[in-house]
């Protein structure tokens, strides 16, 4: 998805990159500023869903809320209202990177999933400074 004209570097408070050794690649975790933000992105999305010419194959949204119960919106969004509060984690996945708002984990294969706090899931995994 991609951000307005001027709004790309404003929307992201910090970049961290992350090397997986074992298979040679880096995952990229753009924290957002605000979750109102995340959230301004995936109304944009919902609303593209159904023009035929919108490939959202890659994207998809995970919300974690304080309760412990998750939410996935991807392709398959069935309309259903999207609670908006009470959240603890925030992540939007796309082909580049994932842009998250509130805690992540990263997995050994360097997907990121939302997560109450940051966990990085293996030893084989490294923070690039």
């Amino acid at each position: 998805m991609l951000l307005p004209k001027g709004k790309e570097h404003n929307t992201v408070k910090k970049t961290r990159r992350f090397r997986i050794k074992d298979i040679d690649c880096e995952s990229i975790v753009e924290i957002a500023r605000t979750q109102h933000e995340v959230f301004s992105w995936l109304d944009e999305y919902l609303e593209n869903l159904e023009y035929h010419w919108f490939d959202p194959d890659d994207d998809t949204y995970e919300i974690l809320y304080n309760d412990g119960t998750q939410e996935y919106i991807d392709r398959d969004y069935d309309g259903h209202k999207i609670r908006r509060n009470n959240i603890d984690s925030i992540v939007y996945n796309n082909a580049c990177s994932a842009i998250v708002f509130g805690g992540f984990s990263i997995n050994e294969f360097g997907v990121v999933t939302a997560s109450k706090d940051i966990e990085i899931a293996d030893s084989n995994i490294e923070e690039i400074f």
